[in-house]
């Protein structure tokens, strides 16, 4: 089967970088390549010429590599962008990288380092692909993500499914922890049965119990019959347990029971009952600092902690919030009624810049309330709640950090050409990549970045 031709625009007001850049594809059959010479060209050509990446000069006349790269995540979320920016520009590169670009390259670029970003993209565009094809297995629709940590948990989620292994999925509040849990119940051979979820943190601990395991008539005041509970609904199926670290020790111990002999007795009975059930569990608290302080089991701890999963939180995957927010949109169209078409990409870029405390769900509220507010067909900055309105408290690790994380010799490139530039004054070079001063100083001994030679002493 032949190789599929990825399609690149290359968007650059200076002529010689875009016949550089020709010259450069030329060889490579992989690529189909057009060029634009400003924003508004560029726009224009991707209505007919859809490409697979752009990549983008940052500092142009009229519209700018940051609008052009908003535009294009407004108009087709699906497009890779790469900012093409001079080391003097890195400030402007970290706001093109708030605002979703995929990465960017410093000018003058020479072919290894082009190719290596295009390899990049190439790579990930392939898990993509069979994330998609992941997706649909294995009924991830409710479950959003083309960050690498959410391949990372599909993965995990598809490992383990077909298993019947106990599983203890963590994370913060908000970060789809019950969904991660229903991709699991779907995929198992256990999906044709119930799955019971059951949010531990709201069952009073005089009713814990009995709503987990069920009652006999007479057991309690109140109990007119006997009532069976979450585990015997759930029989054949899942059980999933959210909150699990809420639970009171006295059910903990009922719990252990469970998962060491597969029995339980109802509250008031004396008839041992076998259970045949999967139990996923979730929590965002501290389960070894709750074993440290002896309102944990470490027994149950071991016995829940077979197989562990990780919700990543919304401000470590940034990159997926134009595709939640298209999601999200798309959702609450339905459900209110509405027809709002696209996003304001200085909204956009806000959402993408928030730290989002409250994960998607957090996000999913602030899409939901801008939706309703709208009064015509695009969201504006002013139509979601005012926190989001408010401008970002600065990240001072964020400007370097980046998506450079995978590419540390792009960060040390930049951080050695602007100390280079600012005579290597610290103070000075800290101020232009928008991070802390020791911030630097401990990224140029991390990275061994020398002067003359030699390492520089903190007081340079």
């Amino acid at each position: 089967m032949a190789e599929k031709t990825t399609r690149l625009l290359y968007v650059d007001d200076e002529a010689a970088y875009r016949s550089i850049f020709c010259r450069e594809m030329r060889e490579d059959k992989r690529f189909m390549v057009e060029t634009a010479a400003d924003g508004p060209s560029a726009l224009r050509l991707l209505e007919s010429y859809r490409a697979d990446i752009v990549l983008t000069d940052l500092v142009m006349p009229g519209m700018d590599g940051i609008t052009v790269l908003q535009e294009i995540h407004r108009r087709y979320p699906e497009i890779f962008v790469l900012i093409l920016t001079g080391v003097n520009s890195a400030q402007e590169a970290v706001r093109a990288m708030k605002a979703g670009a995929y990465d960017y390259i410093l000018k003058p670029f020479d072919a290894a380092m082009l190719q290596m970003q295009l390899e990049k993209i190439l790579h990930h565009r392939l898990l993509l692909q069979s994330n998609a094809r992941e997706t649909q297995e294995l009924n991830f629709e409710h479950l959003v993500g083309q960050d690498p940590a959410m391949f990372e948990l599909f993965e995990g989620i598809r490992r383990i499914a077909p298993t019947n292994a106990t599983v203890l999925i963590r994370g913060e509040s908000g970060t789809g922890k019950e969904l991660i849990a229903e991709a699991i119940h779907a995929r198992s051979s256990r999906r044709d049965k119930m799955f019971v979820p059951v949010n531990c943190a709201a069952l009073t601990e005089s009713l814990i119990n009995s709503a987990l395991f069920g009652h006999e008539k007479g057991a309690f005041t109140g109990a007119a019959a006997r009532q069976i509970g979450f585990f015997e609904r759930a029989t054949g199926g899942t059980i999933f347990l959210d909150e699990i670290g809420d639970i009171p020790q006295q059910t903990q111990v009922s719990l252990l029971r469970v998962l060491e002999l597969g029995t339980f007795q109802r509250v008031g009975g004396t008839e041992t009952i076998q259970v045949d059930t999967r139990i996923i569990c979730a929590t965002n608290k501290d389960l070894e600092g709750a074993i440290s302080e002896k309102t944990f089991r470490q027994d149950l701890f071991y016995r829940l902690n077979v197989v562990s999963l990780t919700a990543p939180p919304l401000r470590e995957r940034t990159s997926d919030i134009p595709l939640l927010v298209n999601v999200f949109l798309n959702k609450f169209n339905r459900q209110i009624g509405k027809e709002v078409a696209s996003i304001d990409p200085v909204a956009l870029t806000r959402l993408c810049a928030y730290r989002w405390p409250g994960n998607v769900r957090e996000l999913s509220n602030a899409v939901e309330r801008a939706v309703v507010f709208c009064p015509g067909s695009q969201l504006r900055l002013e139509h979601f709640p005012t926190e989001l309105q408010k401008p970002p408290a600065v990240d001072e690790d964020f400007s370097l950090r980046l998506h450079t994380s995978n590419l540390p010799e792009i960060e040390a490139e930049v951080i050695r050409k602007v100390l280079e530039d600012k005579q290597w004054n610290l103070s000075r070079a800290a101020e232009v990549l928008g991070i802390a001063r020791g911030t630097l100083y401990s990224k140029i001994k991390s990275y061994g970045i020398e002067k003359n030679g030699h390492s520089p002493s903190v007081d340079i």
